[in-house]
């Protein structure tokens, strides 16, 4: 019996042993490294931002332009859309269909984003609110929304994949607010 509990503890020890001989410590990023990180983050906040303004505006070019040539994109109930040409012809046909609808808001949340060399991937949501020019009711919109960044020789990122849903179903109404609601809103301005 001595023998065997003399056994399990050179296993347990060894054990101990050889999984501390494998633990790597954390490695920390050089300075070049870490510069390179926050440049790749005011990168990727100038894309985002490219891609809020040039949407308020439904500006294809400009939307056009934030796209690798090999872009790959995947709405809802459709089939994957390759290619700089045929995005650019699904993006201009959703836009005229557009023309006659006010861009009243349009905002992205984006939950993670995750640098890897020159790759980047990011999740989170954009919405926005809509409303005829003739007048009718205000809607409002939400999108999952995942996407896969490219770095560009330049320094520059640019969307290479894209897919996205409905975050909540069909656009819908934006909610009337409360007479209660209303007054304490013209109260605080």
């Amino acid at each position: 019996m001595r023998h065997s509990s003399l056994l399990l503890f050179l296993a347990l020890l060894a054990t101990v042993a050889f999984a501390q001989r494998n633990q790597r410590p954390p490695r920390h990023p050089s300075e070049a490294e870490q510069q390179q990180i926050e440049d790749d983050k005011a990168a990727i906040q100038k894309l985002h931002d490219a891609d809020i303004t040039a949407s308020l505006a439904l500006d294809t070019n400009a939307l056009e332009a934030l796209w690798t040539d090999d872009i790959v994109t995947m709405a809802p109930g459709g089939p994957p859309v390759a290619g700089r040409e045929a995005n650019a012809k699904k993006l201009e046909a959703e836009v005229a269909k557009l023309k006659s609808t006010q861009v009243l808001g349009f905002d992205e949340q984006w939950q993670e984003i995750r640098i890897e060399g020159d790759w980047a991937y990011e999740w989170g949501s954009m919405s926005g609110r809509l409303q005829p020019f003739a007048g009718g009711k205000e809607t409002d919109y939400k999108l999952n929304v995942m996407r896969i960044l490219n770095r560009q020789p330049d320094g520059t990122w640019k969307i290479a994949r894209s897919i996205y849903n409905d975050a909540e179903g069909e656009p819908k109404p934006a909610e009337e607010k409360k007479p209660e609601e209303k007054k304490k809103n013209e109260l605080e301005q």
